[in-house]
């Protein structure tokens, strides 16, 4: 199988007017992009109240039309968001978040959520048997379509251990600001051994504050798929995750034209 990376999208625009329609709706943007690119897999962080909200309860109605029509698309999946408060949430607490998420696909099949985003993890090692455990619970749930998607965001590196202790997961190794890559000679994600000695196609990278311009943007879609071999990929002209990138749809042309470049190379890019 060709390598291919993957957009992974913090949506937490809250996806107004979605109740009147698809044209209306604040998330139009990735509609758009899910029917120009089928080519691309999306995974969409859904969070309407930093987390689900109260224990088994649905979304608003914004929300239900917003999240149908995601999983409508052959190349979105969606996960729910779960704050860990770096490894400091009481165990029932990130539960019954979970247990919410999955209480939705119960109730109507179209919100239906795929896996867990969990925030605010910690890359000590010491946490490890609080994430495995977390990630346990996730994966010994029944989910649709089968095996979850589990993703910890520690946002920097971590040890390996983690990787072998949660062998199924993801791991975001990479959260900070654009300026970071600007005042780095040479970036570190491209250089420090760190990166290179972690799984690649389990290990995500996040910019926020992106201010380069077209070349740059295609510069970390390259060499994050290319060079890295990372699975996952997210870059945004905001500060947060709360409202559209300017270059999104930058964003999303330059991760298919990563991909197109690897799908003709096969050989190079396994």
């Amino acid at each position: 199988m060709v390598r291919a990376l993957e957009i992974l999208f913090p949506l937490y625009i809250y996806p107004q007017d979605c109740a009147v329609s698809t044209t209306a709706c604040a998330w139009k943007p990735l509609y758009d992009s899910l029917s120009a690119y089928p080519n691309i897999q999306f995974t969409v962080i859904v969070d309407p109240q930093d987390g689900p909200g109260p224990k088994n309860t649905l979304p608003d109605s914004n929300y239900v039309a917003a999240i149908t029509a995601i999983n409508a698309y052959a190349n979105a999946k969606t996960i729910g968001y779960v704050a860990s408060t770096h490894s400091a949430r009481p165990v029932d607490e990130y539960q019954d978040d979970v247990d919410t998420y999955l209480y939705w696909g119960t109730q109507d099949a179209n919100l239906a959520m795929h896996g867990i985003f969990i925030d605010e993890a910690s890359n000590d090692p010491t946490t490890i048997p609080y994430y495995t455990t977390f990630s346990q619970y996730i994966r010994n749930l029944t989910w649709p379509g089968g095996t979850p998607t589990v993703i910890h965001n520690q946002g920097a590196t971590l040890p390996q251990s983690f990787f072998d202790a949660m062998p199924q997961d993801i791991f975001v190794t990479f959260e900070n600001a654009y300026s970071v890559y600007e005042s780095a000679t040479p970036w570190t994600i491209w250089t420090d051994p760190i990166y290179e000695s972690l799984p690649g196609p389990r290990q995500a990278v996040i910019f926020y504050n992106f201010t380069g311009t077209v070349t740059d943007m295609v510069t970390i879609t390259d060499t994050s798929a290319e060079i890295r071999a990372f699975k996952y990929a997210f870059v945004t002209t905001g500060p947060d995750y709360n409202s559209w990138s300017t270059e999104w749809s930058t964003f999303v042309a330059a991760v298919n034209g990563t991909n197109a470049w690897m799908a003709a190379h096969p050989d190079t890019y396994p």
